[in-house]
């Protein structure tokens, strides 16, 4: 058949006449001619099917399992945030084991500060509680890489502690609900607080390497603390300080400050008498305490005081006369030494005093404190504000530094003595 046959030969003529007669060569013959001409050459392409080597392939070099130390997850370099971290938590703890050290010394037995509400743990759980949280901020704040099983236990402490915060919250919006309390700048100071706690969480389960740059981080760290301090009893007189806690009292103590030469009273001092005849003339407290010290001339500050009372109405066998207030805790020790023992004579069944403190709205958080280690139930009235609030700066500025020496003054020598 056509498809089985060979191709017909061919004649070809020469230049001699001769005819010569050529047979093409078979396919099979042409593929062995390639495979030798190309030599083994790697652009030659390469027939499917010709047979493979053996050994011409070398094996898979098997993958060898990790056997070092494991790394920890997402680990990367310290970021310079962490040591904003790291700085909020040293603050707080240097601000707790104070008010521990505080709070042991002058022996107050109960568990709700000026603060937080740490109810319903007694004087000494709440002691307990706040000296270690106050350890695990220090803890964190020097060594904030910390082992999992540490940062676990330490961040259940912290939520216990942001729980008792949040608490204290929700009781001063509560009592601002009910007009137990008023306040021109309606923000809990716990909030504060809290906001902290967030910064220091973050940092807390922050897994990293140890930072390349050190200066950088005390530098940070060394700048947060001092914003800190600045800022943290400025939060206190606006949140604080600003909260109107009137109530019935026995007494309503109204803290002198400057009178002039010629027997004026400075803005600052009449209102504070003003708003202390206010409360006297509500029916809230039937005697007034007029506590100061000497004036810039001949005239007391007490007699100016008593002056600026008697024409708001307050009658002249209501005022007692303190002239040995020469300072915040020369009022609150004379009134708890002098005042006090008059009230549990006239009344047996109270169990200690119970004092309205009126002054200016940065005053009134260190007068808080010094009441409470005196053992004095104290609340606190702001005064009328006339002078605007730029004309205090640098007052707001000086009881800045008196908080603080409130704070740290239990552990100085000078306090031992």
């Amino acid at each position: 058949s056509r498809a089985g046959a060979s191709r017909p030969a061919r004649s070809v003529a020469g230049h001699s006449g001769s005819v010569s007669t050529q047979t093409p060569p078979s396919r099979q013959t042409t593929r062995s001619r390639v495979a030798r001409s190309s030599g083994g050459s790697s652009t030659a392409p390469r027939s499917s099917t010709a047979p493979r080597e053996e050994g011409s392939r070398q094996p898979r070099r098997p993958v060898q399992p990790y056997v070092g130390s494991p790394l920890p997850p997402y680990a990367t370099t310290a970021p310079a945030w962490l040591a904003v971290s790291r700085g909020v938590a040293l603050f707080l703890a240097t601000f707790l084991f104070l008010q521990l050290f505080g709070d042991i010394k002058f022996g107050i037995g109960s568990s709700d500060r000026w603060w937080i509400d740490l109810a319903p743990l007694t004087a000494q759980q709440a002691n307990g509680f706040l000296a270690i949280c106050g350890a695990m901020l220090f803890v964190f704040a020097l060594k904030p890489n910390l082992p999992g099983l540490i940062r676990g236990l330490g961040s259940l402490v912290l939520l216990a502690w942001a729980g008792f915060l949040g608490y204290s919250a929700y009781r001063f919006y509560l009592a601002l609900h009910l007009g137990e309390v008023q306040s021109r700048f309606p923000v809990a100071f716990s909030l504060h607080l809290l906001a902290m706690l967030t910064v220091v969480f973050a940092g807390l389960w922050k897994t990293h390497e140890p930072s390349p740059s050190r200066a950088r981080d005390f530098l940070i760290g060394l700048a947060t603390m001092l914003i800190c301090f600045a800022g943290f009893p400025i939060a206190q007189m606006y949140c604080y300080g600003y909260t109107d806690h009137r109530r019935e009292a026995d007494a309503i103590a109204v803290f002198g400050c400057r009178a002039y030469a010629d027997g004026t009273p400075s803005t600052s001092l009449r209102n504070r008498v003003l708003t202390g005849a206010e409360l006297y003339n509500s029916g809230l407290a039937p005697v007034v305490i007029l506590s100061g010290g000497p004036g810039e001339g001949e005239f007391h500050e007490t007699a100016v005081m008593k002056q600026v009372a008697l024409e708001a109405g307050v009658p002249e066998s209501a005022i007692v006369i303190d002239e040995q207030g020469w300072d915040t805790a020369d009022t609150i020790s004379n009134i708890s030494t002098q005042f006090a023992p008059q009230v549990m004579v006239a009344a047996p069944a109270a169990v200690t005093p119970r004092i309205l403190a009126v002054s200016n709205f940065y005053h009134l958080p260190r007068i808080r404190l010094a009441a409470e280690r005196a053992g004095l139930d104290c609340a606190t009235v702001p005064a009328t504000e006339t002078a605007p609030i730029n004309e205090q700066a640098l007052t707001m500025g000086r009881e800045v530094a008196a908080l603080w020496w409130y704070h740290v003054e239990p552990v100085t020598p000078v306090a031992a003595e």
